[in-house]
């Protein structure tokens, strides 16, 4: 049996009743003022108390009120008027889509000035104790290809003669007009651990739109270095892999082809990432060099054409990166991780000079990855004349 509904003539006789009351007080507001533009201002500011607009929508639909008057439904009622919607007491959005690519903003080139000095200092954090540092040797597979102080990784059938590489790699010039060195990233909204104050809003795993906490982070810290020693850099601070990671390469080879086609004077074109280590038990692990303190490990990946695709620069590159990983390793053992040689291009067969190289990975810290970051840019310095 329906229960009877006894409000029904309460509740048309409060809404008549308010609508009169409205419609009284615009007319004697228009009599008085003579302004009809005032008038409306002034039945804006009431409306602004949203008591009239409160008591008949909570009577009318029943429904709960927040802590300003307004439950939700309410809300979505009142941004729906030209009146009244401009009146909603705003609130904080949820699921807010991250902003664009070019419009993320690096807290390093925030005016301190406009900082509240009273503020408190950001919340530091601490890295995890449960991820386990380890230095990367090479393993005892026949895959390990080891000659002096060079290991090679080789994910091929190609046979790798390394002192011919050595003896073979190609010279880069620091002379001369123009930028010298690219950097990019192809996934650059990779991130680190947290620790310290290296903290981020995540827009993935171990992943963020804050280029002062991803690689474009690292890949500044090196332009640093080489520009010091007077070698003009071009950093692309594009995050190709944002907002989809699966088309990262095919954006970032259109940004190569480019930054070729304005720069030719590159000679040494770096694609900065960092690599993940986990165990199929969930543990992870960061890479320490061991040899420095507080330093990640680096490994340089290079790509051939053992999968068809065409690629005629693969053994120029390899050597170039060859002769790197000897220079590492004659400063620093164990700062290189063993180089490793894919069957893939990785976007490296447009130019010679072409090297895509791991800082660190994502057990590491930020702090950590820059050391290690430095210390690579510092040795390429001194193999460029």
């Amino acid at each position: 049996m329906r229960k009877k509904r006894t409000s029904r003539p309460f509740l048309r006789s409060l809404r008549v009743g308010a609508a009169v009351l409205v419609g009284s007080f615009a007319a004697w507001l228009l009599w008085l003022v003579g302004d009809p533009a005032a008038a409306f201002q002034q039945l804006r500011e009431l409306a602004g108390s949203v008591q009239v607009a409160t008591a008949l929508l909570s009577v009318e639909l029943g429904l709960e009120t927040e802590q300003d008057g307004l439950s939700r439904w309410d809300r979505l009622v009142l941004a729906q008027s030209s009146l009244l919607g401009g009146i909603v007491p705003s609130q904080e959005p949820v699921d807010t889509e991250p902003p664009p690519p070019e419009e993320s903003m690096d807290p390093v080139e925030l005016d301190p000035a406009g900082e509240d000095e009273g503020s408190p200092p950001p919340a530091a954090t601490t890295a995890p104790e449960d991820i386990i540092p380890k230095t990367m040797v090479p393993g005892s597979s026949a895959k390990y290809v080891v000659s002096g102080n060079v290991s090679i990784y080789n994910h091929t059938d190609y046979t790798i003669d390394v002192p011919a590489l050595l003896e073979n790699a190609p010279q880069l010039s620091a002379g001369g007009d123009g930028p010298k060195v690219l950097i990019y990233h192809s996934h650059a909204t990779e991130a680190y651990t947290m620790d310290g104050f290296d903290t981020y809003d995540p827009s993935g795993d171990h992943r963020t739109l804050d280029t002062n906490q991803n690689m474009v982070r690292v890949g500044e810290e090196m332009k640093a270095v080489f520009e010091a020693a007077g070698i003009g850099v071009v950093h692309d601070t594009t995050l190709y892999d944002y907002p989809s990671y699966n088309d990262a390469y095919i954006r970032s080879v259109e940004g190569v082809a480019e930054n070729l086609k304005k720069y030719p004077s590159l000679v040494l074109l770096l694609d900065v990432h960092r690599d993940a280590l986990v165990a199929n038990d969930g543990t992870i692990y960061k890479v320490v060099a061991g040899t420095v303190d507080d330093c990640a490990q680096v490994m340089m990946v290079m790509g051939s054409d053992a999968t068809g695709q065409v690629h005629p620069n693969w053994k120029v590159n390899l050597a170039l990166a060859v002769s790197i990983q000897s220079a590492l390793a004659g400063k620093w053992s164990t700062l290189a991780r063993p180089l490793v040689l894919r069957p893939t291009r990785f976007n490296q067969h447009l130019s010679t000079g072409t090297i895509l190289v791991e800082v660190g990975t994502h057990g590491n810290t930020l702090q950590e990855a820059i050391t290690a970051a430095r210390l690579y840019a510092r040795t390429v310095v001194e193999l460029m004349e």
